[in-house]
């Protein structure tokens, strides 16, 4: 009944399984083809993208990459290194034909056919998709270590104020604070909101994404942002018109706090959020940014805000649903079992220093 097909390719037969699995299925804008298919560019001789199906429908996506870290050859989820979350794209119905012992069969037949590689490192992998249990973190033996926020939006901006008080009357205050920062600051300064398709020649995205490593590196932060991300991203930009937005605060027209966003399948992904200006840092100009992206959610019918990867206070003040989010490592071969003993006693010094 239940069989697979691993390609080597995104090409061919690869691309039909896309389409049909994300037609029947839920996906997000890191399982979407075009970005799938960029990221894995420099890596194309060592893709492990797998189908599921029964009897001939394909219920399971299953985005793969064998890549290399030094000597060691990691089986991981296509974009580990870049991407917010990393899962299978699943069909409504997948429960209905995989319980545990069928996942476990099948899933040990996949990984002797892949061959050749020294351990299996699952990186930020939510518990749930959409509405149903990621297999990955219900059957195998994953180790959660940190959340992800969203906002379902509901009704209209005054229901969600409303619930959230009648729910968590701590959050509720956080967001209220916010709010009378915001009135504070209309009172003496004059406030914009604008939001502009990244498409626009205005834009400079590649400014926009400097600008945010040089704040990171003043922190000390290690961050995802490079020169083959910004290259990503600009052709993902060309390719899809009204998905990518660069949202702006601005106060006495200087530009104080941006965040660029992704809408996907009627959800908006906050994903590079960054402070402009110190100016008026006591007004809290980034909470404000996401009220007011927020209340643009709700005016463009968007049913979800999702704050993607990072477990901040602010993102769990502002949302109604927290997801765990996972991790899976296990070693394949002695040099695997090796490089994990070697990253436990690097994780231990750096714990302990």
């Amino acid at each position: 009944m239940l069989k697979y097909k691993i390609y080597n390719s995104f090409e061919g037969k690869c691309l039909e399984d896309w389409k049909e699995i994300s037609s029947n299925g839920s996906y997000n804008f890191f399982q979407s083809y075009d970005y799938l298919k960029r990221i894995s560019f420099k890596n194309q001789k060592n893709l492990k993208i797998v189908s599921i199906f029964y009897k001939n429908k394909i219920i399971a996506f299953l985005p793969l990459e064998i890549k290399k870290l030094f000597f060691i050859k990691i089986l991981q989820w296509i974009g580990t290194e870049i991407s917010d979350y990393c899962n299978p794209i699943i069909s409504k119905n997948f429960y209905e034909y995989i319980q545990e012992k069928e996942f476990e069969k099948i899933w040990n037949n996949i990984l002797a056919d892949i061959g050749d590689f020294d351990l299996i490192l699952f990186n930020n992998q939510p518990s749930n998709i959409s509405n149903s249990p990621n297999p990955f973190t219900k059957y195998l033996n994953s180790i959660e270590f940190s959340k992800i926020y969203k906002i379902e939006l509901d009704g209209n901006i005054d229901e969600y104020f409303k619930n959230l008080k009648s729910k968590d009357n701590k959050k509720f205050y956080e967001i209220q604070r916010t709010l009378n920062k915001l009135k504070s600051l209309q009172k003496d300064f004059n406030v914009d909101f604008e939001y502009s398709d990244l498409n626009d020649d205005k834009i400079n995205f590649r400014q926009v994404v400097y600008d945010k490593i040089y704040q990171l590196r003043k922190k000390g932060v290690k961050n995802k942002l490079n020169k083959d991300f910004i290259e990503i991203f600009q052709n993902l930009i060309k390719l899809n018109q009204n998905k990518f937005f660069l949202s702006r605060l601005k106060i006495n027209n200087e530009n104080v706090s941006s965040c660029v966003g992704i809408v996907l399948n009627n959800v908006y992904y906050y994903y590079i959020p960054m402070l402009v200006s110190k100016n008026y840092n006591n007004f809290k100009p980034g909470k404000i940014l996401i009220l007011k992206i927020i209340k643009w959610c709700y005016e463009n019918k968007i049913k979800y805000f999702d704050f993607g990867l990072g477990d901040e206070k602010y993102k769990e003040n502002f949302s109604n649903i927290s997801i765990p989010l996972h991790r899976y490592l296990i070693h394949r071969s002695f040099l695997g079992k090796i490089f994990i003993l070697l990253l436990k006693i690097i994780f231990f010094k750096k714990k302990f220093n």
